[in-house]
């Protein structure tokens, strides 16, 4: 089963991309892009977090109303143990954090048959996209990793360390909470992922 498609970057929050879904008035659209990215990103994370076993698992699955409660879960959200796992399909969800930050980089600058090139809009100021792509980005790793963070996670004037509380867990976390339910995953497997920020380092 898909978890991300390109419907997930139709919303109005700051992940949102400018025609993710065909409209017949709009003409060129990113459905095209965002259909690739959304299958050949989720993949990725997910092999990367799961390794191939469970990751099998999980698309196998055709129905999530019948899957079992531990892929339900994993999927949808959980809360045990005064804790909370988000889940992988949720309105903030990490994959769609991590195809938003590449689909933004990607589309910042087009190849042509003359080079890398940045289009500039008639009667508009093109601003930078590094913002956004950080935001997306380290949204992406306090919700895939946050317990290993190797820069501290700043909010207003917190300074995290450790990248989470000890309420929400990350993808990481939740997978070492409930390691009895998959038995199938290996804690050194799970790749960790670097952390950037505005200036791309």
């Amino acid at each position: 089963m898909q978890i991300v498609d390109k419907s997930f970057f139709n919303n109005q929050n700051y992940i949102h991309i400018p025609l993710a879904v065909v409209d017949p008035s709009a003409t060129p659209n990113n459905a095209t892009e965002l259909d690739y990215l959304c299958t050949k990103l989720e993949k990725e994370i997910l092999l990367n977090a799961l390794g191939l076993s469970l990751y099998n698992e999980i698309k196998a699955i055709t129905d999530i109303d019948s899957a079992d409660a531990k892929f339900k879960k994993l999927i949808q959200g959980d809360e045990y143990d005064g804790k909370i796992w988000l889940g992988l399909d949720n309105d903030d969800s990490l994959i769609a954090n991590f195809i938003y930050q590449e689909f933004v980089t990607q589309t910042d600058i087009r190849l042509s048959a003359t080079g890398a090139k940045k289009v500039n809009a008639e009667n508009a100021t093109t601003q930078t996209p590094k913002y956004l792509i950080a935001g997306a980005h380290q949204n992406f790793i306090k919700q895939y990793q946050g317990e290993y963070l190797i820069t501290p996670y700043i909010e207003d004037n917190f300074i995290d360390w450790y990248g989470c509380n000890n309420v929400e867990k990350s993808l990481y976390g939740y997978l070492m909470d409930k390691q009895a339910d998959f038995t199938n995953w290996k804690p050194e497997c799970f790749k960790i992922y670097e952390t950037k920020n505005s200036f791309g380092i």
